[in-house]
């Protein structure tokens, strides 16, 4: 009898070992999955605030070859204002100067040039202190419109622009869709969706119009 009871007493000692141990790895695992979700939502919270990033300088030659028609100098100005700001360029830092372009939109110039300096946004490298400014990762979409110098009429213009100016840049493209198949006038099959750098609190955008020009188009 003596036998039988040190017997249970023995398993009722090892289930209540067993029942600490259980209790105290399920608080572990609790504890280890609460750690995880805080350790989440601080990431979150931290690429939603921004990382560290500087204005970066570019200085392109944009060549356009064979546009379905004819676009003004000043056209063309505000073709690439309009799209440099949706992407988020410095306003004051944009600089554009059109080559081989028709003063009046009317004539054969159908291959112009187009020299664009401005300032975007760039991540530093880890470890790089006192950076500016920060950035966060911003998802664009370039359809007729959006900017609203952006038409109907513009599809090879700005399928040329995502192989140029865009491709300098590196941003991600994330969708890209040209239907340029019909006539100028009557083409706007076309949308473009990348992903690049934006300041984290978005500054003024104010528009302004090249010399003679007058104001930018609302």
């Amino acid at each position: 009898m003596t036998r039988q009871l040190r017997t249970i007493a023995v398993a009722a000692g090892a289930f209540t070992l067993c029942g600490l141990w259980a209790s105290a790895r399920s608080a572990t695992v609790s504890n280890t999955s609460s750690d995880h979700s805080v350790a989440h939502h601080l990431a979150q919270r931290s690429r939603a605030a921004g990382q560290p990033a500087f204005w970066r300088t570019y200085d392109i030659l944009v060549r356009l070859k064979n546009l379905p028609r004819t676009y003004s100098c000043d056209q063309l100005w505000y073709e690439f204002h309009g799209i440099l700001l949706r992407l988020g360029a410095r306003p004051a830092s944009i600089n554009i100067l059109p080559y081989d372009c028709s003063p009046t939109g009317i004539g054969y110039a159908s291959s112009p040039r187009v020299e664009v300096g401005f300032q975007f946004p760039s991540f530093v490298l880890p470890g790089v202190k006192g950076a500016p400014m920060k950035a966060v990762e911003r998802t664009i979409r370039l359809v007729p419109g959006k900017p609203k110098t952006l038409r109907v009429s513009d599809c090879r213009l700005l399928r040329q622009i995502e192989q140029t100016l865009l491709s300098t840049l590196r941003v991600k493209v994330d969708a890209s869709h040209f239907d340029c198949s019909a006539p100028a006038s009557e083409s706007g099959n076309f949308a473009l969706t990348v992903t690049l750098p934006a300041v984290a609190k978005t500054a003024s955008l104010a528009a302004a119009g090249p010399p003679g020009a007058g104001a930018a188009p609302e």
